[in-house]
């Protein structure tokens, strides 16, 4: 009876897990050549983990993501935006992140584009939980490296690199980065049903050859395939969406007492979740089952290590889990979203962890002026 009313919500209440809500990825515009504009960007969040689990910590934050942008079309090709990125906590009187932004777009061809600079990052990849935790949207929310998007009525591809931490001759720590490709193929697109096959595929490194930190290179490999199916009606859609993922890690020290270890090399997991997608509102359950499985930036409480605690691991984790979303979307430019996750964690005994907030994302372009020719050449 300990999860009765907790399961019971999930077959009584019939998107991803993360959603159209926080995506910013785009293709260029073929009318907007010359033109000079300003783009706004903005999430106001509170979000507060509260987590039992020894896997995972707990997490309470209230603030504010700024990204202010110029945007400029060189042509109808390729445009550049610059600007700066703020993250300012409650509480705090400064800002915890300032970054500038640089990014350059260019459309090799039709459907394929590239990108330089700040890529389109973090939940824009559509990532599964277990590789990428929500939270790091807004405690790691800039991405620079290099992207490359294609778009087609077969597929849909994101690959990218995302260089996380660079090293000068002597430096005291070693390079990171992460690297990987998001596929989606189109098997079947009916009026009501369709299905995609899913391939995720990513490559965290740890290590470098001039820096001086005491301790061996490393490799994260993850990957996963699986299907993406929606039935459309005429107010909901209904999607599924069973997945294998799967973990190598390279180069991993047998030595306890070193750097950089870790108790698994070699895990796998099951990942299946379904949900109801309404205009105001989306609900979702999902089941977890892995063994050894590790994802460096995933969400914590899938991994078979702690979180806080190196020494602490399990190599089986069974986790049952449902997410409640309740959308305001004003405009397709302003949205305000609560969100509600619940996480059962069914072979250590433990009462459903549980998380909640409240996002309001604004993302909006003001055109300034076309710039003439001349102007260019003068």
């Amino acid at each position: 009876m300990k999860y009765f009313l907790f399961i019971s919500l999930c077959f009584l209440s019939l998107s991803d897990s993360f959603g159209q809500m926080f995506l910013t990825k785009e293709y260029l515009c073929d009318s907007c050549e010359r033109d000079l504009s300003f783009r706004f960007e903005s999430t106001s969040f509170q979000k507060n983990n509260e987590y039992e689990s020894p896997f995972a910590t707990s997490l309470a934050g209230i603030g504010v993501m700024l990204k202010p942008t110029f945007e400029y079309y060189f042509n109808s090709n390729t445009k550049a935006n610059i600007g700066v990125y703020g993250l300012k906590y409650s509480g705090r009187n400064d800002f915890s992140q300032v970054i500038p932004i640089y990014q350059i777009q260019h459309k090799v061809i039709q459907g394929f584009e590239v990108v330089f600079g700040s890529i389109y990052g973090n939940l824009n990849h559509e990532l599964a939980e277990p590789f990428y935790r929500f939270d790091r949207y807004y405690t790691n929310n800039i991405e620079y490296g290099f992207q490359a998007l294609h778009e087609s009525k077969y597929a849909e591809s994101d690959l990218w690199v995302n260089w996380e931490k660079f090293i000068f001759d002597g430096d005291p720590f070693q390079e990171e980065f992460t690297a990987g490709n998001h596929t989606k193929l189109n098997v079947l697109k009916k009026e009501r049903l369709e299905v995609k096959g899913d391939l995720q595929v990513l490559l965290f490194h740890k290590g470098g050859e001039i820096d001086t930190y005491d301790g061996n290179a490393i490799y994260f490999f993850n990957g996963s395939y699986g299907l993406d199916i929606k039935l459309k009606r005429e107010n909901f859609n209904y999607n599924l969406k069973p997945k294998v993922l799967w973990y190598r890690g390279l180069r991993m020290t047998s030595d306890e007492t070193a750097n950089n270890y870790y108790p698994y090399k070699n895990g796998n997991g099951f990942l299946v979740s379904a949900d109801v997608d309404h205009k105001y509102v989306n609900f979702e359950c999902g089941y977890w089952l892995s063994e050894k499985f590790i994802a460096p930036r995933g969400e914590t409480l899938f991994m078979s290590l702690s979180e806080s605690d190196p020494t602490f691991f399990q190599s089986q984790r069974e986790i049952f889990f449902s997410k409640l979303k309740i959308k305001r979307h004003v405009t397709n430019n302003l949205k305000l979203e609560v969100r509600a996750n619940f996480y059962a964690d069914l072979l250590n005994n433990v009462l459903p962890d549980y998380s909640y907030g409240i996002y309001f994302v604004a993302n909006e372009r003001f055109f300034i002026k076309k710039i003439s020719k001349s102007k260019l050449t003068n």
